[in-house]
């Protein structure tokens, strides 16, 4: 009989440990990188919810966030700056380093690449003599870099990486321009298949509410709508992917 009670207190043992490993495997390690998009900035300057902000409220919820890591996000930040970072090992105070956080790591959002190109490109973009060509150069030369970091990325990352593309934030009807955002996306897509990364689409979105999603016409940032937005075309992929698993 005292065999049979040490039989089942082991049984119940086991089952409560299986029960816990399962719960710990469905938890998510949420590593946010990136530029002013990945901090939150607000087309007023400010910092405020980002999209990451808000996927980390929507795992919470869910009981499914085991970590959120943020602190590798700076609003200026330009794709060398991140390859910098991951080369360097960069840590936080909280003694959290880079290529620990990309190891452990289930879910990584990234928004990066706006800054090269507006720095290259910016307001030029609206002007009738500049040489498309060069354009289109300026956006090769960005995508060489972008190539470099994810591939950095997934040396260290083997889980889901989910890449946000390029939005306009110009309201205009100049045909060029546009011409020039669906360039630098076509390109940043077929990087992203290249390397297995998911690619979050959220151009159409941003041309469909440009005055909701961008409400400064003096500022490149979204609203607190747009920033919702992008959060929710991030769960739409992982509700199909990460979270099916």
């Amino acid at each position: 009989m005292k065999l049979k009670r040490l039989f089942i207190a082991a049984l119940l043992i086991l089952a409560v440990f299986f029960i816990y490993l399962s719960t710990v495997d469905k938890k998510v390690y949420y590593l946010n990188l990136g530029d002013s998009l990945a901090t939150g900035v607000t087309p007023y300057k400010t910092e405020d919810y980002g999209y990451s902000d808000y996927l980390k409220d929507y795992l919470t919820e869910k009981n499914l966030l085991e970590k959120y890591v943020s602190g590798f996000s700076e609003s200026e930040y330009r794709t060398t700056d991140l390859i910098r970072d991951i080369e360097d090992n960069k840590k936080l105070e909280n003694g959290i380093t880079l290529k620990n956080a990309l190891i452990k790591a289930d879910l990584v959002t990234l928004s990066i690449g706006f800054n090269d190109l507006y720095a290259k490109i910016g307001p030029s973009v609206l002007m009738p003599e500049i040489d498309q060509n060069k354009m289109y150069q300026y956006t090769d030369e960005v995508i060489i870099d972008l190539e470099k970091l994810l591939k950095l990325l997934r040396e260290y990352c083997k889980e889901d990486i989910l890449m946000i593309n390029y939005y306009n934030p110009i309201e205009t009807d100049e045909p060029k321009v546009e011409e020039f955002f669906r360039y630098a996306n076509k390109r940043l897509k077929d990087l992203c298949e290249t390397y297995e990364i998911q690619y979050i689409d959220i151009y159409t979105l941003f041309e469909d509410h440009h005055n909701i999603y961008l409400p400064n016409p003096n500022d490149i940032h979204p609203s607190k709508e747009g920033y919702q937005a992008i959060s929710d075309a991030i769960i739409d992929v992982i509700e199909k992917t990460l979270l099916k698993r």
